[in-house]
This record gives C-alpha cells, structure tokens and sequence, in this order.
C-alpha cells in the first residue's frame, strides 16, 4: 500500500513539473489583453502578407501555438520574444516542440523533428519565419 501511495505521490510531482505554469500563463495573457485582438486574416494581413508569408503558416501559427502555450495568439505580435514576453518555457507543455513538429508534418509534410530548435528562435516573427523557410523548402523542391 506504501509503494503504491509513493508511486501516485511521484506520479503528481511529475506531471506537475510536465505541466505549464498556470499562474505565469495568466499573467502573460492578463498582459496581452491590453492589445486589441486581430481575427486569423487581420493577423495575416497585418503582419505576414507583405512579408510573402505564406497564408496557411501564418494560420498554422495562430491557431496551433495557443494548443501547445494556451496564449491568446490573436494579441500576439511579430516583435513579442518567445522567453521573455511570453515565458514559453514555462507556459508550454514540455512536449510542446514535439506537437508541433508533428502538426507541421501533417499540415505541410515537412518532418522537422531532426532540426527544430526553439532556443535559436527568439520572437514570434522568428519562428514565423523559420516555418514559412521549412514550408517553402517543400514548395520549391516540388518544383513549385
């Protein structure tokens, strides 16, 4: 009965060491709820378009990062910094690199398991970019 009441106690230590920071998650979104929120096309249109992002990565990002961060990516701007202003590390899951590099895979057939590293990403613009080079990798070598 002891192992098995250890193994549960354990078990919760781990999942909450897994688990993102609740209290830093508020606190990120409670700042970003000073910003106007931009609908998924806004964003784009604002922020992507002129830069030749392509539209289904900018739509990639918008509504899958708030699965892996649970922040608000329609307050989300090119210039907010990954660790800094939005405290990744600790409002992420731990496994958020790897649903990510999964979701890319299924959406744009890029497997960037072997070459994703978000500690070379410094904002959003960066990892923006980033995707949009993978997915245009793609695009070019089928000879689009």
């Amino acid at each position: 009965m002891w192992r098995r009441l250890q193994n549960i106690f354990y078990s919760l230590r781990t999942y909450a060491d897994l688990s993102p920071d609740i209290r830093t998650r508020q606190r990120v979104n409670q700042f970003l709820r000073s910003r106007s929120p931009l609908s998924a096309e806004e964003w784009f249109e604002k922020f992507w378009n002129d830069r030749k992002i392509f539209r289904q990565v900018a739509d990639f990002v918008y509504n899958r990062m708030p699965d892996y961060s649970g922040l608000e990516f329609s307050r989300i701007r090119p210039e907010d910094r990954l660790n800094e202003d939005l405290q990744f590390p600790l409002v992420c899951w731990f496994d958020w690199q790897l649903s990510l590099c999964e979701d890319f895979l299924h959406s744009f057939g890029v497997d960037l398991s072997d070459r994703f590293d978000p500690e070379i990403l410094s904002t959003v613009e960066d990892l923006v970019f980033y995707l949009n080079q993978q997915a245009l990798s793609v695009n070019h070598s089928d000879g689009q």
